[in-house]
């Protein structure tokens, strides 16, 4: 009987240890002082005016309103290497504004220009064909 109730309690224990992870900082976050509490992220919008890759990392710097950000990517660099350009407005989900970011965010990129994709089933105008 005692050997259960210990076990019992053991198990009550952690679940609200995990419950308490989970919900806690949301119920009581607003009631506590900041310095106990996390800050959220806060999002920062800028142009990518230079991309560098490496063997294993890619190298971005963002021009914002607060400054330039060097973000360093070490994980997808392939993927992200893809989809940012130089001349992409970049958004990213930061704690604070910091000059040096590793693996931060990406929240949305924007494209400089989309590029019009020609029709796969319309032939482009020969150059001695005139218009009407």
């Amino acid at each position: 009987m005692k050997l259960s109730l210990v076990f019992l309690i053991l198990l009550v224990g952690i679940a609200l240890g995990v419950i308490g992870t989970i919900f806690a900082p949301d119920v009581a976050g607003p009631f506590l002082h900041e310095a106990f509490g996390v800050k959220k992220a806060e999002t920062i919008e800028g142009e990518v005016v230079r991309k560098l890759r490496e063997d294993e990392r890619l190298l971005l710097t963002v021009q914002t309103s607060q400054g330039s950000v060097l973000a360093t990517f070490k994980k997808k660099v392939a993927e992200i290497d893809l989809l940012v350009q130089q001349g992409d407005t970049l958004t990213l989900a930061l704690s604070r504004y910091e000059p040096f970011v590793d693996e931060p965010a990406i929240v949305r990129v924007r494209k400089l220009e989309p590029t019009p994709r020609p029709k796969a089933n319309t032939q482009p105008p020969s150059p001695g064909a005139v218009a009407p």
